[in-house]
C-alpha cells in the first residue's frame, strides 16, 4: 500500500457472514501476535498526520443461488454495469451520508476526509459522493 508499515490483506470472495468473521478474526490475529512480539498494530484510520491513512475497502457482488449469474454484470451496458448494479450503487450513493455514520464510527475516521497532502501526495480518502470507472478517490 502506500504508507510506510501499511499492508492490503485480500482474501477470496465469500459468503458476506464468512467474510465478515475473517475480518474481525483477522484483526484479532493480527493486534495478538503484533503485541506477543512487543509491538502494537494498529487499524486506526488515520494514525500519523502527514501519512496516508488506512481504510477497509470492500468489492462487493451480487450472485445468483446458484453461483452462476452476476446480477451486477451485463456486457451490453456502459462499463458491463448491469441495470440492477446500477440501481445496487444508486441506493449506495443516495444513502452515503448516512452510511458514513457507520462506515467512518470514530473521530479518526473524519481526518481522513479533505486531510491535507500526505509525504507520498494522495489520501486516498472519499471525499464526495460519485462513481466512475476508476474513481481511486
Amino acid at each position: 500500500e502506500d504508507a510506510n508499515g501499511q499492508f492490503e490483506m485480500n482474501w477470496a470472495y465469500d459468503d458476506v457472514l464468512a467474510t465478515a468473521d475473517k475480518h474481525s478474526f483477522f484483526k484479532f490475529m493480527v493486534k495478538s501476535i503484533a503485541e506477543k512480539h512487543g509491538l502494537r498494530a494498529t487499524f486506526m484510520p488515520k494514525p500519523f498526520q502527514g501519512l496516508t491513512g488506512n481504510g477497509c475497502h470492500a468489492h462487493i457482488s451480487v450472485w445468483d443461488l446458484g453461483g452462476k449469474t452476476n446480477a451486477f454484470a451485463d456486457k451490453s451496458m456502459e462499463l458491463g454495469l448491469s441495470e440492477q448494479g446500477r440501481h445496487f450503487l444508486g441506493g449506495i450513493m443516495k444513502h452515503a451520508s448516512a452510511l458514513a455514520a457507520i462506515c467512518n464510527p470514530t473521530v479518526n475516521s473524519y481526518k481522513r476526509i479533505n486531510a491535507p497532502r500526505t509525504v507520498s501526495g494522495a489520501t486516498w480518502a472519499p471525499n464526495t459522493v460519485t462513481w466512475t470507472g476508476n474513481n481511486r478517490t
